[in-house]
């Protein structure tokens, strides 16, 4: 497995007339902590890109157990629990405190430049299996 925590401070832009996170503003925060989780093991998206590739969510599921507010201080906890091939499922778990408000995950493709499904990069999957062996 691989994971990583970041946090985020609730913006007022990002509540909705019912003073809450309107649920699709979870999102940004998922990917985020994705791209932290990656540049924790040495991969930066910026990089996959000069090399040719893209990796698009393909698929997003998220679960509201309990809202978050403004000022509110949300922890994302992201992980990797599944060897990846040429999909990569990644898992989200968000807290305001100790109280868990939102699971989820993303589901993602590699493609090229052009938008055609391709095989991911040697390194990043050594890189990645890597990760998994520590």
């Amino acid at each position: 497995m691989i994971s990583a925590s970041t946090k985020v401070k609730v913006r007022f832009a990002e509540t909705d007339a019912m003073g809450i996170v309107y649920h699709a503003n979870y999102l940004p925060w998922c990917e985020c902590s994705r791209h932290a989780l990656l540049e924790s093991i040495g991969v930066k998206y910026n990089d996959l890109v000069a090399l040719g590739f893209h990796l698009p969510v393909v698929e997003a599921h998220l679960n509201y157990k309990y809202p978050a507010k403004f000022g509110d201080e949300v922890e994302i906890k992201v992980k990797i629990t599944e060897r990846p091939s040429v999909k990569i499922k990644i898992e989200y778990e968000l807290y305001v405190g100790e109280r868990l408000i939102v699971t989820g995950h993303t589901v993602h493709v590699f493609i090229n430049l052009e938008g055609q499904p391709v095989k991911p990069p040697r390194d990043f999957l050594n890189v990645l299996r890597q990760a998994f062996d520590k």
